[in-house]
């Protein structure tokens, strides 16, 4: 076996973690979260609305049906609007770019001074069940309310149960999301993205239980 290159994550620079991690754990889902920032209570406030992509995402359970979410601090160490306003509000919008969505939802992650809704030109919907909005043509939304967070000084990790799941017509066959007809677009490390490739399609096999397992 050739010699491995072992990397001890203490010895360098926390940007080159950040590189090393995310270039190695791929490809990732992205998360385009919606938050409002509560201003005007129990009233859609457009100019208090965040749009903002997050790859460090992923599902957590089913029964209940939560996910998880990590917003890193700024460049200041200020909380981002994402981060700030789901502490405030307690929910937010978790919708899956599809490969459509990709200009739009790249430059959603940039700093705008106001509502990315606005600055990017994304057309903007109202929650269902929360007060957070999402993009109007995302093809799969879920709606969450806050079940955690934890503050971890450079990120904050958040756990939202989801109250609600909001498909596009034709999305979903049955209860299952069609990935082909999402088309979603996964980060990988750098400037890249990838769309879906070649789909595997493997059945579960079926492995008998040992007494007591």
């Amino acid at each position: 076996m050739s010699e491995r290159k072992n990397i001890d994550p203490a010895a360098i620079d926390k940007a080159s973690v950040y590189r090393l991690m995310t270039s190695a754990i791929v490809p990732r889902p992205i998360a385009w979260v919606g938050t409002t920032d509560g201003r005007a209570s129990g009233v859609d406030d457009p100019t208090g609305d965040n749009l903002a992509p997050f790859s460090y995402f992923m599902g957590v359970s089913s029964a209940p049906p939560l996910l998880a979410l990590s917003v890193a601090r700024g460049r200041a160490g200020t909380l981002k609007h994402t981060a700030r306003n789901i502490l405030t509000t307690h929910c937010f919008s978790v919708s899956i770019p599809s490969v459509s969505d990709l200009a739009a939802m790249h430059a959603t992650g940039g700093e705008w001074a106001g509502s990315e809704f606005e600055a990017v030109g994304v057309e903007r919907a109202s929650g269902q069940r929360i007060r957070a909005p999402r993009p109007a043509h995302a093809l799969f939304t879920m709606e969450c309310e806050l079940h955690h967070a934890i503050d971890l000084e450079s990120t904050h990790l958040f756990v939202g149960r989801v109250v609600l799941f909001s498909a596009a017509e034709g999305v979903l066959s049955g209860l299952e999301v069609n990935a082909e007809a999402l088309a979603p677009i996964a980060r990988l490390g750098g400037d890249a993205y990838a769309e879906l490739g070649v789909l595997h399609h493997l059945t579960r096999i079926a492995v008998p239980r040992s007494e007591g397992g």
